[in-house]
This record gives C-alpha cells, sequence and structure tokens, in this order.
C-alpha cells in the first residue's frame, strides 16, 4: 500500500510540476491574488451604499478572494488537460496506467486548490480589517470553490483544446460568476441558482461573517462537484488522452 501511494505521489507531483515548469504561472500564484482583491475592492466599494443596492462593506474582498481562488485554480484545471500530454505520455512510458494518470490529474487540481485558497486566504487577511469569524471554514469554502473551478477548467480545455483561448473563456466565466455570486445587485434571473460559484460564495461569506457553513449549501455545492467531476472524467475520455 505503501508503494503504491508513492508511486500516485509521484505521477501527482508531476502533474503539478509540468504546470510550475512555466515561470509565468509560478508568478501568478503568488501576485494574482492581491492585485484582483484590491481590483475588485475598489471597483466595488463605489457602489457600497447606494440606494438600492444590499452588499456588505467588504464586498469587493470576498468577491475578489474568491476569484482569484477560482481562476487559478481553473486554470490549472486546463493546462492538466491542453499542456499535460507530453508529461502524461512519459508517465505512461515509465509504466503507469492511464487511470493512474488521470487520478494524477485530478489530486493535482485539488493540491493547487488547496494551495490558490490558502494564498487567496492568506491576501484576504492582509488586504481586509474584518476578523473572520472560523478561518478554517473559510479556508474550506475558497478550497470548494477552487476544486469546483478547477473540473470546470478541465471541462473548458478538453472542450476548446487550446490554451489562450481557453483561459480567456475561463477568465470570462470566472468573473461574471463571481460577480453575480455576491448579489451586491438586484439581478433575478434563472442562471443565478446554477452558476458555479453561487454556493461557495455562500459557504465563504457565512464562515467569514457567522463561522458556520450552511448544510444546503455545502451539499449543493459536493453535488455540484460531482457533476462536473464526471463531465470532466467523460470529457478527458472522449480526447482519446487518458482512459
Amino acid at each position: 500500500m505503501r508503494d503504491v501511494a508513492a508511486r500516485q505521489w509521484a505521477a501527482t507531483v508531476a502533474a503539478i510540476r509540468s504546470f510550475l515548469r512555466e515561470p509565468t504561472n509560478a508568478l501568478l500564484l503568488v501576485l494574482f491574488p492581491p492585485v484582483v482583491i484590491v481590483a475588485y475592492d475598489l471597483a466595488l466599494d463605489a457602489f457600497v451604499g447606494v440606494p438600492g443596492i444590499d452588499a456588505p462593506a467588504a464586498v469587493g474582498e470576498l468577491g475578489g478572494t474568491m476569484f482569484a481562488a477560482a481562476f487559478l485554480a481553473g486554470l490549472v484545471g486546463v493546462f492538466q488537460v491542453v499542456g499535460a500530454t507530453g508529461p502524461d505520455r512519459r508517465l505512461e512510458i515509465c509504466g503507469y496506467r492511464r487511470w493512474e494518470v488521470l487520478l494524477a490529474r485530478i489530486l493535482a487540481i485539488v493540491l493547487v486548490g488547496v494551495v490558490v485558497a490558502l494564498v487567496s486566504f492568506g491576501t484576504f487577511l492582509l488586504r481586509s480589517d474584518i476578523e473572520p469569524a472560523s478561518s478554517g471554514r473559510a479556508i474550506a469554502a475558497l478550497v470548494v470553490a477552487a476544486v469546483t473551478y478547477g473540473l470546470l477548467g478541465v471541462i473548458i480545455g478538453g472542450l476548446i483544446g487550446r490554451e489562450l483561448e481557453g483561459s480567456l473563456v475561463l477568465v470570462f466565466l470566472v468573473d461574471l460568476d463571481a460577480f453575480l455570486a455576491t448579489e451586491a445587485f438586484p439581478v433575478d434571473t434563472w442562471i443565478d441558482d446554477y452558476l458555479p460559484l453561487v454556493r461557495p460564495y455562500a459557504l465563504f461569506e457565512s464562515a467569514i461573517f457567522d463561522g458556520t457553513l450552511p448544510t444546503d449549501d455545502g451539499i449543493e455545492a459536493a453535488v455540484y462537484a460531482v457533476i462536473l467531476l464526471a463531465l470532466a472524467l467523460a470529457i478527458v475520455r472522449l480526447r482519446g488522452e487518458t482512459p
């Protein structure tokens, strides 16, 4: 069992290295969260207090933190499909079965999701004057958002098949999603309940202000992630790069 775990860990590390091998990607993990959080804060603070807009004073910081975690993990997801074909082939040559390579991709997304959640939350703490009611639960909510968009990144990468175009679609989707999830503006459409970040943002906001994770939102977020996982696996299989 220990040998199996070590073997799988080696494949997962290889999947992560294939993303971090580009210096730009490594810099994004460090520089992107503070830039986005500050930008979101400045953009949305102008609307706080405007009649008809019911939003907490920290909506920009909350939305920016959620955006940073989701986008970075989504970017990893895109690259796990589009940019990892070469490393995957090398792993298969070394004797790894295709399902092991696929599992390594998923584990890489989860691990990077945890890292980007920690970096994003750390930036939030440095930037915000808010004392989180529960830091652990807030980080867990960000991990949920990161994993959700990591899987969505796999889907986008699998459907589009190119890094640049996939990244552009991703940034547009995350931006719109995070903006609507904050509910800073009275936009009432049927699509609101089905956006990927609606439940993770509700979990994050509740953890920050109340120190709780609403059960209903948690269950719905988990179901959403499972559906995305199934779609991601199906798309990767159809691409023929893994089983």
